[in-house]
C-alpha cells in the first residue's frame, strides 16, 4: 500500500506560525504557576513517590473514582520527578512541558497526511482550547495522556499506511501505557481493534506480539495484585464503566457531551462550581467554543460521508478519517453502562488530539465547499480568531482565580495559599487538618495520632459557615485557619 503521505516543502512563514503557536501554548501553561491547583490526590501521589524512593515497592497506583486501583506507572513517574527535584511546582511543570511536546508532535503527524492548513488549525486549537490548557497545568495522572495518545494515533496511521511495519509494536505498548495512566483509556481498544481487523493481512503480527509482551511486563505488578484479589479491579472497570452504574446509555450521552466540551469552553462549571466569571472575554470564548462544536459535527459528518461513499475499499485519506471517528465513538461507547453523573471531563481526555483534528477537517471541508481557492486563507483566519478568543477566555479565568484565590469547583484552592498556610504552621510546630497543607508542612497526609497542636481550616470557596475557633484566626487567601493559642 502506498503511504499517501504528502512531502510538500515547508515555508518560512509556516515555521514561524508553528513556533508562535508553541510559544503561546507554553506561555498559557507555564505562566502564574503559583495559582495552580493542589488537591488531596496530588498530595497522595507525592507522598507515595517519597515512599517508593525509600524502598516501598508499589504494585498498584492511585484509586480511581470507581474504587478500582490504577496500575502503578503514574506513581513511579512522580517518584522520578521527586528524585530530580522535590516540589509541587516542578511536578506540575512536567505536565505542562509534556503537554507542549504533545502539541509539537501533533504537527508533523498531521501535516503530511492532511495538509498544512489542517495541521495548523489542529495545533492552534490544541494549544489554546481552555480545557487543554486547564489539564496542561494540573498534576493528575490522566493529564499525561495526551502525549501518549498522540504517539498512539501516529502509530495507527503508520500501520494503516505501511505493510508489515515494525511500528506496529508501539500500538499495544502505547495502549498499555495509556491504560496504566488512566483506566478510561481502555476505550481505545475499539479503534485499535477496528484497524487491526481492517489491515489483518498486512499487519506485522510479530511486532504486535512483541509490543503486547512489553506491555504485559509493564502491567505485571498490577496483574499480580489483581490475581491475589480475585481481579477486583477488572470487575469494577468492566461492570461499572468506571464504577458508576445507572440507566443504560446515560454515561454514553454524558461522554458525548464531555467530549464536545473538551474542544470548546462549555461545561466550565465543573471547574468553577458556583463561582461564575463573566465579561466580554468569557462571552467571546464561549461563542468561539460553540463554533468549534459545530465544526466538530461537520468534521465527523463529512468523514462518515466519505466512508459511506467509498464503501469497502476506502481511499487512504478516508481510512484515516474513519480511524478518527471510531476513536471518539469508542470513548463514548465505553460508558454505555455508566450513569451520567459518573463521567467527568478527565475521563474523555484521551480524545485528544483526534477531536481537534476532526474540528480542523470540518473547518477545511466547509471552507473548500463554500470558498474554493480562498478556503485555506479563510480557514486559517477563522482558526486564528477562535484561538484568540480561547486565549482571552483562559486569561480571564486565570485572573478570576487570582482574584478569588481559587474556585468552588474542581480547581479548588491555589497552591500559593496552601503553601503559605503550611509554612506558617510549620514555623509554630503545628499540624494541619488538611492533607495538602499537612503534606507541604511535614510530608504527612494525616495528622499523627494524639496530636493536640492542630490548625483547623475552612475553605471559604465552598463553605460559608462559621469556623469554630478559640485561638487565633488567620486568612490565607480563601483558606480560613484557626491557630491554637
Amino acid at each position: 500500500m502506498t503511504t499517501g503521505v504528502r512531502r510538500s516543502p515547508r515555508t518560512g512563514w509556516e515555521w514561524a506560525v508553528v513556533a508562535a503557536i508553541l510559544a503561546l501554548a507554553a506561555w498559557l501553561r507555564l505562566r502564574q504557576l503559583g495559582i495552580v491547583s493542589f488537591h488531596d490526590d496530588q498530595a497522595v501521589a507525592l507522598r507515595i513517590a517519597h515512599d517508593i524512593l525509600h524502598g516501598d515497592v508499589r504494585t498498584i497506583g492511585l484509586t480511581s473514582s470507581s474504587g478500582a486501583a490504577n496500575p502503578p506507572l503514574y506513581v513511579y513517574m512522580v517518584a522520578v520527578l521527586v528524585a530530580i527535584h522535590d516540589g509541587v511546582i516542578f511536578a506540575t511543570i512536567s505536565v505542562a512541558v509534556l503537554s507542549i511536546v504533545a502539541i509539537a508532535l501533533t504537527y508533523p503527524m498531521v501535516r503530511p497526511r492532511f495538509g498544512r492548513t489542517v495541521a495548523l488549525v489542529t495545533v492552534a486549537l490544541f494549544a489554546t482550547a481552555p480545557w487543554a490548557v486547564f489539564f496542561g497545568r494540573l498534576l493528575f495522572q490522566q493529564d499525561y495522556l495526551p502525549i501518549v495518545s498522540v504517539g498512539l494515533l501516529w502509530a495507527l496511521f503508520v500501520v494503516l499506511e505501511r505493510d508489515r511495519t515494525w511500528v506496529a509494536l508501539l500500538v499495544p505498548f502505547l495502549f498499555v501505557v495509556a491504560v496504566s495512566l488512566n483506566l478510561s483509556a481502555v476505550a481505545l481498544v475499539l479503534p485499535i481493534g477496528a484497524l487491526l481487523a481492517y489491515r489483518w493481512r498486512d499487519v506485522n503480527w510479530r511486532a504486535i506480539l512483541a509490543g503486547s509482551g512489553l506491555g504485559l511486563v509493564l502491567l505485571l505488578p498490577w496483574l499480580a495484585h489483581n490475581a491475589k484479589h480475585g481481579f477486583r479491579d477488572f470487575g469494577l472497570v468492566v461492570n461499572n464503566g468506571r464504577g458508576h452504574g445507572g440507566a443504560a446509555g446515560g454515561g454514553t450521552v454524558e461522554a458525548v457531551i464531555r467530549t464536545v466540551d473538551l474542544v470548546s469552553a462549555e461545561g466550565w462549571d465543573f471547574v468553577t462550581g458556583t463561582h461564575h466569571q463573566g465579561g466580554a472575554a468569557w462571552t467571546l470564548g464561549r461563542i468561539a467554543g460553540i463554533l468549534v462544536i459545530a465544526l466538530l459535527v461537520v468534521g465527523i459528518g463529512t468523514s462518515i460521508a466519505r466512508v459511506v461513499r467509498d464503501g469497502r475499499h476506502p481511499e487512504l485519506d478516508t481510512a484515516r478519517r474513519a480511524v478518527l471517528v471510531i476513536w471518539l465513538v469508542g470513548i463514548c461507547l465505553a460508558y454505555l453502562s455508566s450513569s451520567r453523573s459518573g463521567v467527568g471531563p478527565h475521563y474523555v481526555l484521551v480524545g485528544y488530539p483526534a477531536s481537534f483534528l476532526l474540528v480542523a477537517l470540518g473547518l477545511t471541508d466547509l471552507a473548500a465547499l463554500v470558498l474554493g481557492r480562498r478556503a485555506a486563507a479563510v480557514a486559517l483566519a477563522a482558526a486564528g480568531a477562535v484561538a484568540a478568543a480561547f486565549v482571552a477566555f483562559t486569561l480571564s479565568f486565570q485572573s478570576f482565580v487570582i482574584e478569588h484565590h481559587g474556585t468552588g469547583g474542581a480547581y479548588w484552592v491555589i497552591y500559593d495559599d496552601t503553601a503559605a498556610l503550611a509554612k506558617a504552621a510549620r514555623a509554630r510546630n503545628l499540624h494541619i487538618a488538611g492533607a495538602p497543607a499537612e503534606y507541604l508542612a511535614w510530608g504527612h497526609l494525616q495528622v499523627p495520632e494524639g496530636t493536640t497542636r492542630l490548625v483547623t481550616i475552612r475553605i471559604r470557596l465552598s463553605d460559608d459557615s462559621p469556623l469554630p475557633c478559640t485561638g487565633q484566626k488567620r486568612w490565607f487567601g480563601a483558606i480560613e485557619a484557626c491557630f491554637p493559642r
